[in-house]
């Protein structure tokens, strides 16, 4: 699969599951899909594209193959932005080893001792599926837990001097019912982070980039960037703690937004 053909100046972001990727490919669903690559492929001389996931880059690849998607953006933050890889026009990945030297060599050992206190707290840390595929990446799910936990584990990996996302899990997007993501990271690596070092290594302008998101870990990347939208198929926690959302959902939502500004691109 090839990249999108040119590359601009404007920096787009998107959270792929649930977003840009729909769980649910429906036909109608993947035909918005279809419209949004065409309208990106159109203007990729005024545009620079850039997944921001939580997906692992295998998982991204068998999505991809899933919806039948014809073109690779020019960057891809996988692993929840621990892993960041630029894309050549022919479709060729390679991986930013620069982004990474920040990160702590003893990242999982921070984890381990963190997950140990939770442990002896009597909250239980559920694995999630792809535990440790990533060297730079803890993902837990809790489950049915009430009182300050929340607190305490920022505490805890703070005093670690790591990162925790906490947010409610998506069914949709093949989470479990009831239950909040954990995810642990460098300080240095997140959805964010990968944003933050792209804009500055690349020369992006902060203020003129989007980013389109639906869920909890999203909402740094949209606060972050000048132009920060969820879609209208956001989980509702999501929706209480972030204003910006579009009208449609999925695709739709994203290119609602893009051709309202069309003018300030072309």
């Amino acid at each position: 699969m090839k990249r999108f053909t040119n590359e601009g100046h404007i920096l787009i972001c998107f959270d792929f599951d649930e977003t840009y990727f729909p769980h649910a490919c429906t036909p109608e669903q993947l035909a918005s899909v279809r419209r949004l690559e065409d309208f990106l492929e159109q203007y990729s001389h005024r545009l620079s594209t850039m997944w921001v996931t939580g997906s692992s880059l295998k998982s991204l690849r068998e999505k991809v193959e899933q919806a039948n998607l014809r073109f690779w953006p020019h960057r891809i933050a996988s692993s929840l932005g621990t892993e960041l890889y630029h894309i050549d026009v022919d479709g060729t990945f390679s991986l930013e080893e620069s982004y990474q030297a920040l990160f702590p060599s003893d990242f999982i050992s921070r984890v381990e001792r963190v997950a140990s206190q939770i442990e002896q707290m009597r909250i239980e840390l559920e694995a999630q599926p792809g535990f440790g595929t990533s060297p730079w990446i803890r993902s837990y799910y809790i489950r049915d837990q009430i009182g300050s936990w929340s607190e305490t584990l920022r505490m805890l990996a703070d005093q670690e001097g790591i990162a925790v996302n906490i947010s409610q899990c998506n069914p949709q997007a093949g989470d479990p019912m009831d239950a909040w993501d954990i995810d642990f990271y460098p300080i240095h690596a997140g959805k964010e982070s990968s944003v933050r070092y792209v804009c500055t290594t690349v020369s992006f302008l902060r203020k003129e980039t989007y980013a389109f998101g639906d869920s909890g870990n999203d909402l740094g990347m949209l606060a972050h960037v000048g132009k920060g939208y969820l879609v209208s198929n956001a989980t509702e926690q999501a929706k209480q703690m972030y204003p910006e959302m579009t009208t449609k959902p999925y695709a739709e939502g994203i290119l609602e937004v893009l051709e309202s500004d069309l003018s300030s691109f072309i």
